[in-house]
């Protein structure tokens, strides 16, 4: 698969993972794959990141993917979302205003916050945009999580903007109809207005699982709309708390035009286009890799987004297009000519100077560095190599035991998971020629697994390791 026509979409819910494999190939975006896997809550956050490691590392693995092209997108109630209006001036350092602005959108200091926007509207009068803030602690955790697994996202956005750009990357409805995309994903629903190609409302509320229709009635009269645009008003229903019953009693509402759901026909998939509703704004994640979507809101942070940097090339187009002036029109005028552009060259040189001076004090630290990792192996050469110590667990361990977190620090091991009968596992260990003081760290307790037949016993074992001499 090439890299620059596919792109991956990692879409982390509050219930659930999302990963999504888009390919485009003759002007078609085509969904190759998908999953969907429930999560642990977040009261269990070690076990809950090597799950999550472990099922991206899976997908990655499985269709042979590069780490490079990935597209995050965090959960909905993670950030504070506003539509903004600002003066026309504020356009000429908009980033600059809305940072000082921060705090009279959002309940903490800008120093606390990532944020985005995208421009809307301008007009004489003022200009129209939408800004996103989430809290640098909460973004900083998604992508250092990603980071272990060596994965820089191109871009992170939210459910909104992605189901906005796939909405329209069909289309839409045009002229004045009113577009209401409902996502419906327990415990929260979302709902954003679109004014034929205009985006201008969104809530994000909590979804009461009794008389779900009444309060996205209730919501959607909250927007104010004319009795005129609300009979031309369709709402688009998806997400995975979609059902029939509500689709029905939506259907019933005799306040707007139609319910139906999205469409789907630019994107082409073997499975039935009902079942891609649960994750319809998951396939818009990593729509933007393919695409020039038309909201590129991205709340990665600036230094950390990806920039092309091609020295050779326009240097290699400057000099050419300076021979071909010399031969076509020598003299004076050539003379004159070349002159000026010898001195921008100079200057783009001297404006690229400091960076390679930067490159070359990096490849001095990196000898540095080089040295002292080998000043490093010297000194752990004494120690018992950590692959015997997994090939002896591999072998005394019986298979029905679980390992979800080994730790190893040179002298002693500790380790999680869950097993038949934990106790037996203390026996088992003391008996190895490799470990000594075998003991549990927490009270064995007993845990229902994913299927409701199976139960285990949870565990937390530490064990010193004995001295090379003694099993060598």
């Amino acid at each position: 698969m090439g890299i620059l026509d596919s792109s991956l979409g990692i879409d982390f819910r509050q219930n659930h993972l999302i990963l999504t494999l888009l390919k485009k190939s003759f002007r078609k975006i085509r969904l190759v794959d998908y999953a969907i896997h429930p999560i642990l809550p977040e009261e269990q956050r070690e076990e809950r990141e090597g799950q999550w490691i472990n099922q991206i590392n899976s997908f990655l693995v499985k269709h042979h993917l590069t780490r490079e092209r990935v597209f995050l997108s965090i959960p909905r109630e993670k950030v504070v979302a506003r539509f903004i209006r600002l003066p026309l001036a504020a356009k000429e350092n908009l980033r600059k205003v809305l940072e000082y602005e921060a705090p009279k959108y959002i309940p903490f200091e800008s120093e606390e916050v990532y944020f985005d926007y995208q421009l809307l509207k301008e007009e004489k009068e003022g200009i129209d945009l939408f800004a996103v803030f989430v809290k640098r602690l909460d973004l900083d955790s998604y992508l250092s999580l990603l980071k272990k697994i060596g994965i820089q996202p191109i871009s992170v956005q939210i459910s909104s903007t992605a189901a906005l750009n796939l909405f329209l990357f069909h289309e839409g409805e045009r002229d004045s109809k009113i577009s209401v995309l409902l996502d419906v994903a327990e415990p929260f629903l979302e709902m954003n207005l679109i004014e034929g190609r205009n985006w201008k409302e969104s809530f994000h509320i909590p979804l009461s699982p009794q008389a779900r229709a009444a309060q996205i009635m209730n919501t959607f009269k909250r927007l104010g709309l004319a009795p005129a645009l609300t009979s031309k008003s369709t709402f688009f229903v998806y997400g995975s708390a979609t059902d029939e019953a509500l689709l029905k009693a939506l259907r019933e509402a005799d306040q707007i035009a139609g319910v139906a759901p999205p469409p789907l026909n630019r994107v082409e998939s073997g499975e039935e286009r009902a079942k891609l509703l649960p994750i319809y704004a998951s396939i818009g994640v990593p729509l933007g890799g393919l695409i020039h979507p038309r909201v590129n809101l991205n709340l990665l942070p600036l230094e950390m987004r990806k920039k092309v940097r091609e020295i050779g090339k326009p240097l290699s187009i400057i000099l050419l297009c300076l021979v071909f002036f010399l031969a076509v029109t020598w003299g004076v005028g050539a003379f004159t000519q070349y002159r000026n552009d010898l001195n921008r060259v100079n200057q783009e040189i001297k404006k690229r100077k400091p960076e390679v001076e930067v490159v070359e004090k990096l490849q001095k630290r990196k000898e540095t560095l080089r040295k002292e990792v080998s000043e490093f192996g010297k000194i752990h050469s004494g120690e018992i190599s950590k692959i015997d110590i997994l090939k002896e667990l591999t072998q005394l361990l019986p298979t029905t035991v679980w390992i979800w977190s080994l730790k190893y620090n040179g002298k002693e091991i500790e380790i999680n998971g869950y097993a038949d009968s934990a106790s037996d596992l203390i026996t088992l260990l003391d008996k190895s020629p490799f470990f000594e003081k075998v003991e549990f760290l927490a009270p064995v307790t007993k845990e229902r697994m994913m299927k409701p037949e199976a139960e285990k016993e949870r565990f937390r074992i530490r064990a010193k390791i004995e001295e090379r001499r003694s099993i060598s």
